[in-house]
């Protein structure tokens, strides 16, 4: 009990606040159950399910349904550059601003010397009634014309038309005259090292303390033009001033509230006011003394256009001089840090600062070099041993070696004079550029002997730019023209059945011209007997099957006469072809010259809409042409694929072309001159006179072709290259002249350009040599 008790006492505490605990569940257990979330309904004896009666669950509204969205969403239309997307700008635009009276000299000269540094540049002048500006465009691309006569508003012309056309192009707007020059070379790498976000008014003359001077120049920021717009219209009320300054700083400090900068960033802008001729004489003589001259943006103003001349002239030597210097510190520093490197690692190149070239990893990527003489080239090739430099590289060594000539004999204070060329190599490394090495021979005008002096020379590759080019698209239509001779059916039926599968079939936006070449005496259209009847009913039978596709395959008939210069008359008759069918397409028609043994391919077809543009380009394709198929020891394929075993990229092959039909025609009438126009076949004869052969002998023209003519009168490039697309099969040559003794240069160079392609396309270095080796064997 003892014990009992002395327990009791030790937990009296703990049982009191138990039992209290329990008693204050009790009590308040109830009060918290009537506001529970949710009640158990009674049971229904009829029912076997149990409702719930909560407000919070979930029920379903088919009052009114199916709902149509309130908003179609719209389909995300992404750009077709990144740049447009992200918002990236181009740098600088420069406005100038002309007058007609100036538009010929000044504004020529501000065209010359300021366009290839810049992004944009735009001529504003002045055209009251409509007046034709008298000044082509082949001066100056990009001309804008005000009709408005009050010249206080041609700033903010300028201004409005900025914002309606490049607003969002061009991240810095330069404004200035035509009397004025501009020193863009330096006011590009200005701009580039100034942030977009700052608001930019600034010129390196002050009007006042506020104005900039628009004769100096005004340089203006993307965002200042932008709050400008909305107050263009104050600004012409408020332009009572006959000084374009003062009503052009009034507008932006209205509107932007910012005086004339002559600083940006750290970077300072200045002008040189050309106050007498004689000033510019005295720059011209000694620039580097006048400080001022020497860091000026612009230069005004200029009284004419040989003045700005001279201006731009002085500057460029000035930048001469600097980036010579400049790289001459460089290639110092170069040097002395080459110490501090690993032993391995000090190699500098020459000439120092330059790429050191291409280091081959297998001996497959070795580069060669080509040893050459003043007048010949050696084993430029795998297939030639020496042939004589054209025009191009015999320029090319005299100009290096002239070169030479002066270093050694500066360098030896005159005292060596040249005596000749022993051995030049040139290599030429994609990486780098050229290099030369040379071994000359000397007198020595002291000693009275020779001596023999090696010399290396190096033509770096210079920056690379990106030439723009006219948009082209893989949606035009390509126009066909297919010769077929009549030793050439077969061949043109197995090309009808390509044409089918890879054109007509998968609905390609192509048409079909079959030339249909009739010999003198073969019987012709009407005729029982047509020899090309067969190929005609073919062509018929296409056009209708798909006449709804819009395919058409149409042809054109062309008697060619006998003559005994067949090499003349075969090579001259693609001129009659396209004369003659090219009146059948509008101007803007894509040809492409085909032949019945090519394999015809969509990659080829679209790559002829690619390369070829529109008083731009002329492609010219290099096929790849299958060798002798009884020459082979390969089985023959079905299909020809590209393979140094079955045939080779023909570089002398020119027969496949294609143009623009505006091109050709423009081309063709300068050349009528020595090629006469066929505008039927009775004029065919005319191409193969002996007049003609005389006057393609008097131009050198030993290979008269389409391509040619294009290369001589036209003013379009030439594309060519090598493509895998377009595939020949092999065809039997035969090089034929005229009865009687060779007599005729142009038929003989002909007759020799034919037995080289037979020669070349008989079969591979190693066929060829297995055949001789088989040959000689049976012999013995």
């Amino acid at each position: 009990m003892l014990c009992s008790s002395a327990r009791l006492r030790q937990n009296f505490y703990l049982i009191i606040g138990v039992t209290i605990g329990l008693l204050f569940s009790l009590i308040v257990g109830p009060l918290l159950e009537t506001g529970c979330l949710f009640s158990i309904s009674t049971i229904d004896s009829d029912s076997n399910s149990i409702i719930f009666n909560d407000e919070y669950e979930p029920h379903i509204n088919l009052a009114g349904k199916p709902q149509r969205a309130q908003k179609i969403p719209q389909t995300l239309l992404r750009p077709r550059y990144y740049s447009t997307e992200l918002g990236i700008r181009e740098k600088l635009f420069v406005g100038i601003l002309a007058n007609q009276a100036s538009v010929d000299g000044l504004a020529v000269a501000v065209n010359k010397t300021v366009t290839h540094w810049v992004d944009k540049t735009i001529f504003f002048v002045d055209a009251a009634g409509g007046h034709k500006l008298n000044v082509t465009l082949m001066k100056i691309p990009g001309i804008v014309g005000f009709t408005d006569s009050r010249n206080v508003l041609k700033p903010f012309h300028m201004v409005k038309y900025i914002a309606d056309n490049y607003l969002d192009e061009y991240e810095f707007f330069m404004l200035i005259k035509d009397s004025t020059y501009l020193n863009a070379n330096k006011l590009m790498n200005l701009v580039k090292r100034v942030s977009v976000s700052e608001d930019v008014y600034a010129s390196g003359t002050v009007i006042g303390t506020n104005y900039c001077s628009l004769d100096a120049g005004i340089l203006l920021s993307n965002s200042v033009i932008r709050k400008m717009i909305p107050n263009v219209d104050w600004c012409v009320r408020n332009a009572f001033s006959t000084s374009d300054d003062d009503n052009f700083g009034r507008c932006v400090l209205h509107s932007v509230n910012l005086p004339c900068q002559t600083s940006i960033q750290g970077q300072s802008i200045s002008s040189y006011h050309l106050w007498e001729a004689k000033d510019l004489i005295n720059l011209l003589n000694q620039p580097q003394q006048q400080e001022s001259f020497n860091r000026a943006l612009t230069v005004y103003p200029m009284p004419n256009a040989e003045t700005m001349y001279k201006t731009h002239l002085a500057f460029c030597k000035m930048n001469l001089e600097k980036s010579n210097m400049e790289i001459d510190a460089l290639r110092r520093s170069i040097v002395a840090e080459s110490n501090l490197e690993p032993p391995s690692f000090r190699k500098v190149s020459w000439p120092v600062g330059s790429q050191s070239g291409s280091t081959p990893s297998t001996r497959f990527d070795v580069l060669k070099w080509e040893h050459f003489t003043e007048t010949h080239l050696y084993l430029d090739s795998r297939i030639s041993n020496i042939r004589p430099l054209n025009e191009a590289e015999n320029a090319d060594i005299q100009n290096v070696l002239n070169t030479s000539i002066e270093y050694l004999e500066s360098k030896y204070s005159k005292n060596l004079k040249f005596d000749r060329l022993i051995n030049g190599y040139k290599r030429f490394d994609p990486s780098r550029g050229l290099d030369y090495i040379l071994d000359l021979t000397f007198k020595d005008i002291v000693g009275n002997r020779l001596i023999q002096k090696r010399v290396e020379v190096s033509k770096l590759l210079g920056k690379v730019e990106m030439l723009s080019v006219p948009y082209v698209t893989e949606n035009t239509r390509v126009h066909i023209l297919l010769p077929v001779r009549t030793n050439e059916k077969e061949d043109a039926f197995r090309f009808l059945r390509q044409y089918k599968q890879v054109c007509i079939d998968k609905k390609e936006k192509t048409m079909l011209m079959l030339v249909l070449l009739y010999d003198a005496n073969a019987p012709g259209k009407g005729a029982v007997d047509d020899v090309f009847k067969q190929l005609k009913d073919e062509a018929t039978s296409l056009s209708n099957a798909h006449k709804k596709d819009g395919t058409k395959v149409a042809w054109l008939s062309v008697r060619i006469p006998n003559t005994k210069l067949l090499a003349l008359r075969d090579a001259l008759l693609d001129f009659a072809i396209i004369d003659l069918a090219i009146r059948k397409f509008p101007p803007d028609a894509l040809m492409m010259l085909a032949r019945p043994k090519m394999e015809i391919r969509q990659d080829y077809l679209n790559r002829v809409r690619m390369n070829t543009i529109m008083e731009w380009q002329i492609f010219s394709a290099l096929p790849f042409s299958e060798y002798d198929p009884n020459l082979m020891t390969y089985p023959r394929q079905a299909t020809l694929d590209v393979n140094k075993y079955y045939g080779h990229f023909d570089p002398f092959d020119y027969d496949h072309l294609s143009f623009y039909a505006k091109d050709y025609v423009i081309t063709r009438k300068r050349a009528e001159s020595l090629i006469p126009i066929i505008r039927a076949d009775r004029d065919i004869h005319q191409l193969v006179s002996e007049s003609i052969s005389h006057s393609l002998k008097v131009v050198n023209m030993t290979n008269p072709s389409v391509y040619s003519m294009f290369v001589a009168y036209s003013e379009c490039h030439i594309f060519r290259a090598v493509e895998s697309g377009l595939r020949l099969r092999h065809k039997q040559r035969h090089c034929e002249l005229y009865e009687g003794n060779i007599v005729d240069h142009t038929s003989a160079a002909l007759y020799g350009n034919c037995v080289r392609s037979r020669n070349r396309n008989a079969g591979s270095k190693g066929q060829l040599a297995r055949l001789v080796l088989e040959f000689q064997n049976q012999l013995k």
